[in-house]
C-alpha cells in the first residue's frame, strides 16, 4: 500500500491488528522515521490498548508491555547489535500464546526464528509518502 499520512499508516495497522489471530507476531522493517512507531501505535489500538498515547517506541527500555484484549509486547531493537539478543527473554515472549508481539527494527533479530510472523516493510517514496508492504 501507499500511505500519504500518519493517519493512513495508523489506520492500516489498526485494521491489520483487528484481523490478526492470536498469538500474533508482527515484525517491522525500515529506515529511521519511516513510520514503524506510528504503525506500532495503530497495531496497539487494534489489539485493544485503551490509551494509545501511552504507546511509544521503547528505544531505551527495549521492551514495553501493554494490556488490551491480549498482552502486547512492543520491542525496539534499534540499540541492539544484529543477533545480540541474549538476556532479552525473547523466547518466552514469542512463546506467549495469548500475546501480540510487535518488533521494530526486526532486521536485528538476526537468526532468531519467527516462522509465523507477519513482516511489514516500510520505504520512503518522498517526505510525506511511504510504501508499506505487508507479507504473511
Amino acid at each position: 500500500m501507499i500511505s500519504q499520512s500518519e493517519e493512513q499508516t495508523y489506520a492500516a495497522a489498526k485494521d491489520l491488528a483487528s484481523k490478526s489471530k492470536i498469538p500474533a507476531h508482527i515484525l517491522l522493517y525500515g529506515d529511521l522515521g519511516a513510520g514503524k512507531t506510528v504503525f506500532a501505535k495503530g497495531l496497539a489500538d487494534g489489539f485493544g490498548v485503551t490509551d494509545v498515547d501511552e504507546v511509544s517506541s521503547p528505544t531505551f527500555t527495549l521492551i514495553n508491555q501493554y494490556t488490551g484484549r491480549v498482552r502486547i509486547y512492543h520491542i525496539d531493537l534499534y540499540r541492539i547489535e544484529s543477533g545480540a539478543l541474549d538476556g532479552l527473554g525473547l523466547e518466552e515472549i514469542f512463546d506467549d500464546s495469548n500475546a501480540a508481539v510487535i518488533v521494530e527494527w526486526a532486521e536485528r533479530l538476526g537468526k532468531f526464528e519467527t516462522p509465523d510472523a507477519v513482516r511489514v516493510f516500510f520505504s520512503y517514496v518522498d517526505d510525506h509518502t511511504r510504501k508499506i508492504d505487508i507479507c504473511s
